[in-house]
């Protein structure tokens, strides 16, 4: 079954994990967005390891994917609020396109295939994201 990359968030706040090692701060008390990215990646990380697997029924994958992107949906207030500039503007559009995807889920009560119906039309929208989430990888690099 092929579809969408619907964990882009994850691969934008993931981007952070290298630098993560260390406790991570609270989301509403970081100081700035590295912070605010570490501290996400950090508990995001078990989830971004979501892979279909022989022994995983589409029932479990279902479950998986609403609580991460619950956990992304919660998150884009704050990761919003301290952003600035340019990065700002291409973490909107991810996390709108996220949105979208995390609707579309909850309409299809997380069933995976009713969502992949539907899933060739986000398909060209992702690819839109592709130097949005360059320019998010890139900034996030830069983190220390």
């Amino acid at each position: 079954m092929r579809l969408v990359p619907f964990l882009v968030a994850f691969v934008v706040l993931a981007a952070t994990a290298g630098g993560a090692g260390a406790t991570p701060a609270s989301p509403a008390r970081a100081g700035n967005l590295c912070g605010v990215g570490k501290s996400i990646a950090s508990s995001l990380q078990s989830s971004a390891a979501i892979t279909p697997s022989a022994g995983a029924s589409l029932q479990t994958l279902g479950a998986q994917l609403k609580v991460s992107f619950t956990r992304i949906k919660a998150a884009e207030k704050v990761v919003l609020a301290n952003a600035s500039g340019s990065i700002k503007g291409h973490l909107e559009k991810v996390f709108a396109f996220d949105n979208t995807i995390y609707a579309k889920l909850s309409a299809a009560n997380w069933n995976i295939l009713v969502f992949a119906k539907n899933a060739q039309s986000f398909e060209a929208q992702a690819a839109k994201l592709k130097p949005d989430l360059a320019a998010i990888k890139a900034y996030f690099a830069k983190c220390k």
